[in-house]
């Protein structure tokens, strides 16, 4: 990017610092050009964890040392490891605790799913604990509109598929697909469980007989 004049690129330089929260200061300018120095203690701990905060939503299994060569090569920060732990434990916080909140919401997800697709089936699982509240184990979740579509327009025929969650709780989600007559996938029911086993299965298909009914045998 090239500037007319000395003040255009000054103001550039510091508009771009205000968005990005740093801070600068500027050495004795020369006639024909302007020199700036990047002043570390501007990138505090918020300002990391903001960032990080960002990063982790879209990558759940960042690394300590992905996250000192981010900083490095975009920012140009050579950032002391207790530094950068403190505002990945902030951001680590934000982040996990919105999902914390959203487990513990649950049921008002189910209930909201009930009411806007009337017909649908949600099953929530939990371990009873004696002295605090129930522990979540697992979710079975099969649409109305699924229902009516894979008895309607889908061959007789389901596909079992169990994938890993790249979350903090883990665990993994259990699905079961058909084929239209187009021979697209089409989703029938999904579950999310702890792991993958043959009762968590048996609980998952179960469910989905008591939904779509006996297969016919010919």
């Amino acid at each position: 990017m090239k500037f007319n004049i000395k003040q255009d690129f000054i103001e550039a330089v510091r508009k771009f610092t205000i968005q990005e929260g740093m801070q600068i200061k500027w050495r004795t300018n020369e006639r024909y050009r302007a020199r700036t120095i990047y002043k570390n203690r501007a990138a505090n701990r918020k300002w990391l964890a903001g960032k990080l905060i960002k990063m982790l939503r879209k990558y759940l299994n960042l690394k300590h040392g992905e996250i000192a060569t981010y900083f490095k090569r975009r920012c140009d920060l050579n950032l002391n490891k207790s530094s950068l732990t403190r505002a990945f434990i902030d951001a680590q916080n934000v982040v996990y605790g919105d999902a914390v909140a959203q487990y513990l919401r649950l049921r008002d997800y189910a209930e909201t799913l009930l009411k806007s697709n009337s017909g649908s089936t949600i099953k929530i699982g939990v371990s009873l604990q004696l002295d605090s509240d129930p522990i979540f184990e697992k979710i079975y979740v099969y649409f109305d509109k699924c229902k009516k579509g894979f008895k309607a327009g889908c061959q007789p025929l389901i596909n079992l598929d169990g994938a890993f969650l790249k979350t903090q709780f883990e665990g993994q989600i259990l699905s079961i697909v058909g084929q239209d007559a187009n021979n697209h996938v089409y989703i029938i029911a999904w579950a999310i469980v702890k792991i993958e086993k043959r009762e968590n299965w048996r609980w998952f298909l179960e469910l989905l007989v008591d939904d779509v009914g006996e297969p016919n045998h010919r």
